[in-house]
């Protein structure tokens, strides 16, 4: 072997690096002056202030300084291949985390003086050695093996000690060399600096070591675990040869070597470009040379699989604790996709778990770097789902076997699609608890040959915590549900108790249905009393408005069968059940895929149905059932109670009404017996007054021939008094209940003759009058009556008027109606209305006002009489009164009076039928 000389490594000549200085701060900057001080010193330390950051700087490091709150954090764990960390607190009780437990990690109190640390620097590092610049290869053997030794030690980043191998090459008196590394028979490491093979880096670099391994002069090496050399590498069959490869004449030395501790084999290779460069005799060094290449190899291999264990207990530790603190089970699968995702730095760590149901893999939790693609702010989660044996994550379901792709492309059960167009490797590990496959575990990566077997160890001992887990977290949601559900049933049942009105229990029925069985609608449908229909009470959800008052057949439809066979009973497609009545979506714009229905049950009766449409997730089943026939109970007792009530009331105003009968015939008779007192005090000054207005009328014309208009006041007065008598006998015909004396009469005249006695021509300055007077027939009525109660409605509306200062508008309308709804018979009536714009009637007085003698006026202004007799005249008519009034916006009189009598028939007054006045107090 020819060699160069060179400087011995143990001379006074060599040269030792500056010390390589990193630090990590934190929030608080406690490192600030420290790193100060290292700068006045004559140090060149790199300051970050991201993990992240640091972690790229970590193989020119030779000591990292970490604030603790950095260490804290689970990703510091990466740090630990740093040959010395000193962790810096400023409290001296934190502790060191378990990850950064090792014996070249030091715990260090933050000194206030920075050059007490810096002069304590050197007691932290190990022993320097001078770079490896020793003489390439003489006799002595033992001081290039010393150096060897020395230049590869302390060295336990595994990826800068195969870089340092490699550097060997012109020490061992070669031109190239190359490096393959196998653990557990997986090939994880190759390089080669022979030109041709530099670029053969990487997941290319081991494919093409595989074929090394087979065909070429590394795997006879390793086959035969022998040392050899080969002159000429040209004239040998063991050598590869392709196409794609320079075909030179080499001469190359290979020797294998084999790591006992961690599994671990491997081949070096030294080469020169002249042919018999080496030979036999330079086995023995070679062979001395890779014995302590296998041992620096050996040492970082241990020291990386501690660092992975370490890495795999600070993951693990973080999901067993998420797993077993939080029973939520959506809560704790996004908690546990974010953890491993942190620790492991992947693109995306997803969770999907198999439905049975469906028979599908549904897509659970995911963490990534696109997450934003998958759901946007106003769009709900999308539903990802993989049937069996359909990619990775289908193949893993199905075979309960982990599946491992460091190139996907390469793997024909991968399925690719735009939303994962950046992925290049993927690890998909079952989660199964006992022999049942609940869900998968799947990373996913954008670098090749990121996952290896420690990735694959962590990954199925977590789904071993995830399964039991998850299982915990599913009977905690069944538990937490099922208490929830008695919650909401108890709710229920008091919510519909508390209230004995039909219309609000079946609402509450309905609302509350909706919401508990999570459905797009609910409705109670009730036999009607002839038991020959149903009907639907109450419905809320989807078309609910349209659905309420919809009848069908007894027994017709999903809830007519159930009402009528009292029976439960589940469709999961309607438009396969010939019962299904589609009608009712016709009507309402519902379209029905699903129903479940139960009897509503009360006493041993059906009194009706309770159904729920279309669930929201899922089917409906024998939970959903049991759930319903439960709330179904005591609402069938709700609405019966609420029924029993509804007829008591009736009942109740029944009584009410014929007492108000009762005690209005009282006071009416009440009114009969004063008038009776009374009538002869008014008669008499009546008759005085119209028998000097009669003598006057015969005199005054000839004694003022030139005033013929007192004669006409004359005339009013004659005939006014003509009617307080008529009003004080009609006051009598009241109380002896006479009937109206009926005569042919036109009552647009009887308004426009009640309008004339109330509205004078001073009036008209402070009153706007509005008429609207339509074509009516000739009517069979008492004139005189009719014209008093007009002209008591009228006055009333004057008067109401003058008292305030808004603006004063009078109204009064006649109509003819062919049928009037609001009479028994539907025969034709006329309609009268008198609004006015005054300040309308309090509520509290406004069913008082037909009562005798009530009044809001003055003493002495008012009798509390007209509106009364008004009454009791409509009601001898056989019509109505209705009244409208609000505070402030007047009052309207609407007067309805039955036409029960052809123009040209003469009646019989005995033959009238005298109907009870409908007085209907309407808002305004």
């Amino acid at each position: 072997m020819q060699t160069d000389s060179s400087p011995n490594p143990t001379s006074s000549d060599s040269i030792i690096k500056p010390t390589r200085i990193t630090m990590v701060d934190g929030e608080q900057q406690l490192l600030q002056p420290l790193y100060q001080t290292l700068k006045q010193q004559g140090y060149q330390p790199h300051l970050f202030f991201d993990a992240d950051e640091a972690l790229a700087h970590l193989s020119k490091t030779d000591i990292l300084l970490l604030d603790v709150s950095i260490a804290q954090q689970p990703k510091s764990s990466k740090f630990i291949k740093v040959p010395t960390i000193l962790v810096l607190s400023d409290n001296k009780e934190n502790q060191l985390p378990p990850w950064l437990q090792a014996r070249h990690v030091f715990l260090v109190h933050h000194p206030q003086d920075p050059q007490t640390l810096v002069a304590r620097l050197a007691d932290y590092l190990p022993p320097r050695t001078p770079d490896f610049d020793i003489a390439a290869y003489n006799n002595q053997h033992l001081a290039l093996l010393f150096g060897i030794t020395q230049f590869l030690s302390g060295h336990l980043n595994i990826n800068d000690l195969f870089e340092r191998i490699l550097a060997l090459t012109p020490y061992l008196g070669a031109q190239f060399s190359a490096l393959l590394v196998m653990e557990d028979d997986e090939i994880i490491y190759y390089r080669s600096t022979q030109p041709g093979r530099e670029e053969l880096t990487g997941p290319a670099g081991r494919r093409f070591a595989g074929r090394l391994l087979k065909d070429g002069l590394e795997g006879w090496t390793l086959q035969h675990n022998q040392a050899t050399v080969v002159l000429d590498t040209k004239a040998d069959p063991r050598w590869f040869r392709a196409p794609y490869l320079p075909d030179h004449a080499h001469c190359v030395a290979v020797v294998p070597f084999n790591i006992s501790r961690v599994k671990a084999q491997g081949v070096y290779l030294i080469g020169h470009r002249d042919v018999a460069y080496f030979s036999e005799e330079d086995i023995p060094l070679l062979q001395a040379a890779t014995n302590q290449i296998g041992l620096a190899i050996e040492n970082a291999m241990l020291f990386k699989n501690q660092t992975q264990r370490s890495m795999q207990l600070a993951l693990i530790n973080q999901v067993s604790q998420a797993a077993t603190s939080i029973l939520n089970l959506d809560v704790m699968l996004r908690t546990v996709v974010q953890a491993i995702r942190r620790s492991l730095a992947c693109y995306s760590v997803a969770i999907h778990l198999y439905n049975q149901k469906t028979n599908l893999v549904e897509l659970k939790a995911r963490d990534a770097l696109d997450r934003p693609r998958y759901r946007t702010p106003d769009q709900p989660t999308l539903t990802v789902t993989h049937e069996l044996k359909q990619g990775l994550i289908g193949w893993a379901i199905a075979t309960n076997q982990t599946v491992l792709a460091n190139d996907v492309t390469r793997d024909d059960r991968y399925v690719p699609d735009d939303a994962n167009k950046e992925i290049r490797s993927q690890v998909c590990v079952p989660i199964t608890l006992g022999v049942k496959t609940i869900g998968v575990l799947d990373l996913q990566s954008a670098q090749l040959e990121a996952f290896n077997k420690y990735h694959v160890d962590a990954l199925k001992t977590l789904a071993d915590q995830l399964a039991i887990a998850i299982e915990n977290a599913r009977l905690y949601d069944e538990i937490n549900q099922r208490v929830q559900e008695l919650k909401s049933l108890n709710e229920i049942g008091q919510a519909v108790t508390s209230t004995l009105n039909l219309k609000e229990t079946l609402t509450l029925i309905t609302d509350q249905t909706t919401r508990l069985m999570e459905v797009a609608a609910a409705s109670v449908a009730l036999r009607d009393e002839s038991g020959q229909e149903i009907w639907f009470a109450a419905a809320s959800g989807e078309g609910s408005g349209a659905a309420i008052g919809l009848r069908m057949a007894y027994g017709q439809g999903i809830a007519g069968w159930v009402v009528s066979h009292g029976e439960p009973v589940i469709v999961p497609d309607v438009n396969a059940d010939v019962r299904f009545f589609a009608e009712v979506d016709k009507q309402s714009g519902f379209t029905t895929k699903s129903i479940l229905c139960v009897p509503l049950i009360t006493k041993g009766h059906t009194i009706g149905a309770l159904e729920v449409m279309n669930k929201q997730q899922g089917t409906f089943n024998q939970e959903d059932l049991a759930l319903l026939q439960a709330l179904a109970a005591p609402a069938a007792t709700a609405i019966e109670n609420a029924q029993l009530y509804e007829k008591e009331r009736e009942t109740i105003n029944r009584l009410a009404e014929t007492q108000y009968q009762l005690i209005q015939s009282a006071k009416l008779a009440a009114v009969g017996e004063l008038a009776a007192g009374v009538a002869h005090e008014i008669n008499n000054p009546l008759t005085t007054i119209i028998g000097l207005t009669g003598v006057l009328q015969d005199t005054l014309p000839t004694l003022l021939p030139d005033q013929p208009e007192v004669t006409e006041d004359l005339q009013m007065v004659y005939e006014e008094a003509r009617r307080a008598r008529d009003i004080v006998r009609h006051l009598l015909d009241f109380a002896r209940a006479e009937p109206p004396k009926l005569l042919p009469t036109d009552f647009n005249q009887l308004v426009e003759d009640a309008i004339f006695l109330v509205y004078p021509k001073n009036l008209s300055q402070k009153i706007q009058l509005r008429k609207s007077l339509s074509d009516l027939p000739e009517m069979w009525l008492d004139a005189n009556q009719i014209k008093q109660v007009l002209v008591n409605l009228l006055n009333n509306a004057i008067q109401a008027m003058l008292e305030t200062n808004q603006p004063a508008v009078l109204t009064v309308t006649t109509q003819y109606q062919l049928s009037n709804g609001s009479q028994p018979d539907h025969s034709p009536a006329i309609v009268c209305t008198i609004s006015d714009t005054g300040a309308g009637i309090s509520p509290e007085y406004i069913d008082k006002i037909f009562d005798p003698f009530f009044t809001t006026k003055e003493v002495g202004e008012g009798t509390g009489l007209g509106l009364s007799i008004s009454y009791k005249i409509i009601e001898k008519h056989g019509g109505s009164i209705e009244v409208s009034s609000a505070l402030y916006q007047g009052t309207t009189f609407i007067l309805t009076l039955p036409v029960s009598y052809a123009p040209n028939s003469t009646p019989n007054n005995d033959s009238v039928v005298t109907k009870p006045v409908e007085i209907r107090f309407l808002p305004k």
